[in-house]
């Protein structure tokens, strides 16, 4: 037991290396389970067990690609195939997927992407693990966002804080401004890609979408389709994946601007970098990289 005990401290030791911290640990039948989280956010959990065959572990959790690499292992195989198949609300290929990401964050931007799927691309999709972006670790999403960008069958739209403060004051509500984005996104890969599409679906986000349809200028005999975990659906998983890593590209950036830590969503590590920045660039300037409508601010 003790060359196991030092097999797990050295497991542990490389991670910490890489930039991950113990927030929890446990016992296990013929092993040891430790809860991670990276920068205080991303989260992981390492499995390790010792049997006849030896000492293994098992990475496992929404980062588990990212602390296996810092290991120098593998995370369990997980299946591409979203889930539901290829085209689970039966609507026939060519079609076009859209979703945004950005909605629920303080900080950082609102984005909207779209995607067109071909028959040739389905394939592709699978082998490049296309899933709902909420199910992978965000250094996934950016390195299959840059092979989806090759393809070129992508659209983004990306509204900053700068900007998009001022365009909620004007409309005053979250979702006509998701409406209108929307549709932006979508007529500008239809003016790029050609017509030939039948359907557009659109992971559903309001029950009223707020004359989107008008508003994208869909090609005749095109339909307009909302659904609910509209991501099980290939093309809207892969515009989820395009979002997201333009969010967290974003945001990124904003941070660099500002020389401040900007982490995602609305919890409590967004409470204190919040108090920090007002702290030290003053809250006049909080428009400049947070979505000031939200209750957050308030909390500053």
């Amino acid at each position: 037991m003790s060359d196991f005990r030092a097999y797990c401290d050295d497991l542990v030791r490389r991670a910490r290396d890489g930039g991950w911290e113990v927030i929890g640990e446990k016992a296990l039948p013929y092993g040891r389970q430790y809860q991670l989280a990276q920068y205080g956010a991303t989260k992981a959990v390492l499995s390790c067990y010792f049997g006849k065959k030896g000492f293994k572990f098992v990475p496992a959790g929404k980062a588990a690609d990212d602390l296996a690499a810092t290991l120098g292992g593998r995370a369990p195989a997980r299946s591409s195939r979203p889930a539901g198949g290829d085209d689970p609300f039966s609507l026939g290929l060519p079609r076009v997927g859209a979703d945004e990401s950005g909605k629920g964050d303080f900080f950082g931007p609102l984005v909207v992407a779209a995607w067109r799927l071909e028959e040739e691309d389905v394939e592709v999709l699978r082998d490049l693990g296309v899933a709902d972006s909420k199910a992978l670790a965000d250094s996934r999403i950016e390195r299959i966002a840059g092979r989806l960008e090759d393809l070129g069958r992508g659209a983004v739209l990306s509204l900053m804080p700068r900007e998009y403060n001022v365009r909620y004051a004007e409309s005053g509500n979250l979702n006509v401004l998701l409406s209108e984005m929307h549709a932006d996104c979508i007529r500008s890969l239809f003016e790029r890609t050609g017509p030939g599409p039948r359907n557009v679906i659109i992971d559903q986000y309001a029950r009223n979408t707020h004359g989107l349809k008008d508003r994208a200028e869909l090609p005749p005999g095109c339909r307009l389709v909302t659904r609910p975990k509209g991501e099980a659906d290939p093309a809207v998983a892969a515009a989820s994946i395009l979002a997201r890593a333009e969010f967290v590209r974003a945001l990124r950036d904003l941070g660099h601007e500002f020389g401040h830590a900007l982490p995602p969503g609305a919890g409590a590590p967004v409470l204190k970098a919040g108090r920090e920045f007002v702290r030290l660039f003053g809250r006049e300037r909080l428009p400049e990289v947070a979505k000031v409508h939200f209750a957050t601010s308030q909390k500053l």
